[in-house]
């Protein structure tokens, strides 16, 4: 059954606001009442958002967003309120951190960051990321081993000039690519792990991964936004956050890890956010390389 958009008709100044705004034509006025047809409605909520008069709901089809643990009072934030230079500021204050402090975070703070995260774009509304959270620093730190022994095995590979070379058929350029921009970096990585110091997720306490089918319409950038936003709030809740791309690849090419989350096989992997307390104060934002730019 498709779920569609509730008209309040006492409410309802037929302005047509909602009608103009609705990317899948579902609504439409006639006489004198905003009615609705058979096509599917994306559940994208602008003929809520449009409507001063609160004439129009989604029953319990959809929900507002809700924290515990910090007050929130839904505003929208006109443009005149923030000048550009300072939403750049705003921005550029997030970093990366790599140096975390022993400092648990609650699950009620992971809940509220994941509540943000599910307010980001999404390509056609599919809203189909999922989220999985390792919580506890013993718990991170045995995910990264695991992780570590999926890297032992494709160095050992990658090590081999034979195995390197014969792999060319099959895999193109990969593995020979992997050994020389990667190698000795894991090396080093798995030898620091071996003796007890986590060089992937920095001594984090909390990992959230974000993964999600690929049937959606734009599922990789849904599940990127929504790892920005987890990084956005997390600063600004005096948190850290580091985006690890190496466990990013381990765990797509790994179907026995994603397992051992209960992360459906057919699902990808589009993030994995380290997050803790951070140990480090940064004074000034970072630099950056040039770039090129070309209007056409």
């Amino acid at each position: 059954m498709n779920q569609v958009p509730v008209i309040d008709r006492k409410k309802c100044t037929l302005c047509g606001k909602c009608v103009a705004i609705c990317p899948k034509e579902v609504l439409y006025i006639e006489n004198k009442e905003v009615k609705l047809n058979d096509n599917e409605c994306m559940l994208c909520s602008h003929c809520y958002d449009v409507c001063k008069f609160n004439a129009v709901s989604f029953d319990d089809t959809l929900k507002n967003v809700k924290f515990s643990t910090f007050k929130y009072k839904e505003k929208i934030i006109d443009s005149k309120e923030v000048s550009p230079a300072q939403l750049v500021n705003i921005f550029r204050s997030r970093r990366s951190v790599r140096r975390f402090k022993e400092e648990e975070i609650s699950d009620d703070i992971v809940r509220d960051l994941v509540e943000f995260a599910v307010t980001a774009p999404s390509g056609s509304n599919c809203q189909e990321w999922e989220f999985t959270v390792i919580n506890g620093r013993e718990k991170v730190w045995e995910f990264a081993t695991r992780i570590r022994d999926f890297f032992v095995k494709i160095n050992k590979l990658a090590a081999n000039p034979l195995i390197r070379y014969l792999s060319v058929p099959f895999m193109g350029r990969a593995l020979l690519n992997y050994y020389r921009d990667h190698y000795e970096t894991v090396k080093m990585a798995i030898e620091e792990s071996e003796k007890g110091r986590d060089l992937l997720f920095h001594g984090a306490t909390c990992v959230i991964i974000i993964h999600s089918p690929m049937d959606g319409s734009t599922p990789v950038e849904d599940g990127t936004y929504a790892a920005y936003n987890i990084c956005m709030l997390a600063h600004y809740m005096n948190l850290g956050t580091c985006l690890i791309g190496f466990a990013v690849e381990a765990l797509n090419r790994s179907p026995e890890i994603k397992e051992e989350l209960d992360i459906f096989g057919t699902s990808r992997i589009h993030a994995v956010i380290a997050l803790g307390k951070p140990a480090v104060k940064f004074h000034k934002h970072s630099l950056r390389m040039d770039y090129s730019v070309e209007f056409c």
